[in-house]
């Protein structure tokens, strides 16, 4: 770290999670999302297969509707990660000739959920 500097790396946990999951040769992906990805409950299977089972909650956490869809989801997040995962973040301390700079952007969906028809918003903030 530099003085007055802070960078944020996250190459060690990323290489664990896509050795893990057999993904360190995947193709990068350019975004952690495939465009017009949408998921929904009736994409779930009732009954996994236990390996298919393990294998997504391991990689997602205790999500409820593991699917075919939401594993192709999960899969193409991993191959963002793989294009990645060695990139970090810096935080520069703020001067007189660098002053901190705010920028906010918003988009919204109307009834963007399938399931519920509720709107999603979602925000981005950043500085510098």
């Amino acid at each position: 770290m530099d003085q007055g500097n802070t960078n944020l790396s996250k190459t060690h946990y990323t290489q664990e999670i896509l050795h893990t999951y057999n993904f360190w040769n995947a193709t990068p992906r350019l975004t952690p999302m495939q465009a017009n990805t949408r998921l929904n409950k009736g994409d779930y299977d009732k009954n996994p297969a236990p390996d298919f089972h393990r294998c997504y909650r391991g990689i997602v956490g205790s999500l409820g509707y593991p699917g075919k869809n939401h594993m192709l989801a999960t899969k193409f997040v991993l191959s963002y990660l793989r294009g990645t995962w060695n990139q970090t973040i810096c935080y520069f301390r703020a001067s007189h000739k660098n002053p901190l700079v705010l920028w906010g952007w918003l988009d919204a969906d109307w009834t963007g959920d399938t399931d519920t028809q509720r709107s999603h918003t979602g925000y981005i903030l950043t500085m510098n």
